[in-house]
């Protein structure tokens, strides 16, 4: 006996209801990877003080701000536990040569801020009909997320110039690394040195599948300015997990290489 068009209809719509908001339409997979937008900003202090390397590494104080919602609040995403990202920021901070300080290190010459969450645009329709301008709300803190300093590098009739207007629109996730001078933090003077702003578009997955790949995409150039916002594709976590090992502080290199060898 066929069923009516009414019970079809229902059954469709619990069928389209049950589906994981973040796998997409009528089945659509979540996507594999992330387009990662990456901006780093630097101060005129902070071109003083030259990258780190393995012969040099630099060592820092963190501070983990941890999650932050801005703009537009979304409802339903879960915000991820604070000890797996700060162990990720700490790794990638440790492949570029920045190491946490510790008992057995030289002291800091850093105090890095480490922020999460999300930032959506605020945008309203103008009420005059006459005026179909609308109004963005947070277009300048959006524009700084994606951005940067680097804005005034952009042309402003040229392709980039559309491009970051669009990404300034899209709801995003991001992560936050902010360097201060340790030694003027330590004399209650806020002297920022760079500040790097990795972001993605939010749809179709969540904060905690996206922040391995936005830390991935922006461990490299940390430390480094960019002249212009660059994309970076990295994978995203399966299922959103996030697993790291127990954190350690990591002795200063120098100190190993110059140790008596045992017999």
């Amino acid at each position: 006996m066929s069923r009516s068009p009414r019970l079809l209809l229902l059954g469709l719509t619990a069928l389209i209801t049950a589906l994981p908001a973040r796998a997409g339409f009528l089945g659509f997979g979540a996507p594999s990877d992330a387009n990662v937008n990456v901006v780093v900003d630097m101060t005129d202090e902070g071109k003083k003080f030259a990258p780190p390397t393995k012969e040099k590494p630099a060592f820092y104080f963190p501070v983990v701000g941890g999650y932050r919602e801005e703009g537009a609040i979304v409802a339903g995403d879960k915000k991820p536990p604070t000890n797996p990202v700060a162990h990720l920021l700490a790794r990638a901070l440790a492949a570029q040569n920045y190491y946490v300080m510790g008992n057995k290190t030289p002291a800091p010459t850093l105090l890095l801020v480490f922020h999460w969450g999300y930032m959506n645009p605020q945008i309203d329709d103008n009420p005059d009909p006459d005026n179909p301008q609308k109004t963005f709300w947070n277009q300048r803190e959006m524009l700084a997320l994606v951005a940067g300093n680097t804005l005034k590098n952009v042309s402003q009739f040229g392709y980039e110039h559309e491009d970051i207007l669009q990404a300034a629109q899209d709801e995003r996730y991001f992560v936050i690394v902010s360097a201060y001078d340790f030694k003027a933090a330590t004399e209650k003077k806020k002297v920022l040195l760079w500040r790097a702003k990795m972001s993605t578009p939010s749809n179709r997955v969540s904060l905690a599948e996206v922040l391995p790949s936005m830390i991935t995409a922006g461990g490299p150039r940390f430390g480094r300015e960019t002249k212009l916002p660059e994309s970076v594709t990295a994978a995203i976590a399966k299922e959103g997990k996030v697993e790291v090992g127990t954190p350690t502080v990591v002795e200063d290199p120098r100190s190993r290489a110059a140790a008596p060898k045992k017999k």
